[in-house]
């Protein structure tokens, strides 16, 4: 018997909104909740009492688009390929040298100052809001009030709400543009709030710290990023490798470490048979689903703080090389 889709998208709906009223029947209302958190914004934050009333005037409560995304988040299974080339594929990999072209100059200028990799950066930056093209549309306060109100991790968002209003209070982006993705992450660099006071630097010094419209600022504030969370100059990101016949799996992984010079012990060596090279360094070996073997080293663990999935930083060295292949 064929169903409807209509009906199917309905009673997705409809169990969705009877887990939502589950979850919130023992909270206090919106209004209540809105009237606790404005005290200790006042009291605790330092936030302006008339700036807390004016972003809150126009948030009549919590956004159950929201609430559907941090609760029915898919994990499905594809390939490290699939996932590649649905991320990275050649169109957002020209466009990513087109841009390095327009901007290498100033690239050139923040990876020597921060000494990192500029080919990086641009991946990061692609992959991150498509060189600047999408940021996300969901309010950043909106989407960090539904959440710090609704969510399992109430805390951690709540946090993160009140670093947001420090950043409007500090006039660093205007409310109408501090937009982003779901979650409350926003920028070219897709900084969720408290990332943006730990790291965003403002490079062209104009007074803002402007993830949002500046590409001095998003470039600078992704190597502050990488450099302050462990980067490292002058070493490779990652190696393909062939792994001996008999080779023990339960050595792969990310969280097993030997130096080089013990992988080259156990047989490892490149895809084109060699040693591996930088033999004092620790690395690890990954065989992610559906790809080839890899020899990782620190910096691709660097690119796992920014988003701890081996698919994501495999891409990230992956478009690094496809983007800057041409002018290396």
């Amino acid at each position: 018997m064929k169903i409807n889709k209509k009906i199917l998208i309905n009673l997705a709906l409809f169990f969705y909104l009877l887990c939502y009223e589950q979850i919130t029947s023992a909270q206090p209302s919106w209004s209540e909740w809105v009237f606790a958190l404005r005290q200790e914004a006042i009291v605790s934050q330092q936030i302006d009492p008339d700036l807390f009333d004016r972003i809150f005037s126009t948030i009549t409560g919590p956004n159950l688009k929201i609430l559907q995304f941090e609760q029915t988040q898919p994990e499905r299974r594809i390939t490290y390929i699939q996932y590649r080339d649905s991320r990275a594929d050649a169109y957002k990999i020209r466009v990513g040298s087109k841009e390095y072209q327009k901007n290498k100059n100033i690239l050139l200028q923040i990876g020597h100052d921060y000494l990192v990799d500029p080919c990086i950066i641009v991946a990061l930056w692609g992959m991150e809001s498509s060189y600047g093209r999408y940021m996300g549309h969901f309010s950043v306060v909106q989407s960090l009030a539904t959440l710090a109100y609704a969510s399992p991790r109430k805390g951690r968002f709540r946090s993160e709400l009140f670093y947001a209003l420090k950043i409007l209070q500090q006039n660093q982006v205007n409310l109408e543009q501090f937009q982003g993705e779901w979650a409350g992450a926003s920028g070219q660099p897709q900084f969720l709030p408290s990332s943006w006071f730990k790291y965003a630097v403002d490079y062209d010094n104009d007074g803002r710290k402007d993830i949002w419209k500046s590409k001095e600022d998003t470039f600078a504030s992704i190597a502050n990023y990488l450099i302050k969370n462990g980067w490292q100059d002058n070493i490779p990101f990652m190696l393909e490798v062939k792994l001996p016949l008999y080779f023990d799996s339960r050595l792969v992984g990310k969280n097993i470490e030997k130096t080089v010079n013990e992988w080259n012990s156990l047989g490892v060596v490149t895809a084109s048979g060699g040693p591996l090279p930088y033999s004092d360094l620790l690395a690890s070996i990954i065989k992610p689903y559906g790809g080839p073997a890899l020899l990782i080293y620190p910096n691709f663990k660097v690119i796992l703080t920014y988003n701890n999935s081996i698919y994501y930083a495999e891409t990230i060295g992956y478009m690094a090389n496809q983007i800057c292949m041409k002018f290396n």
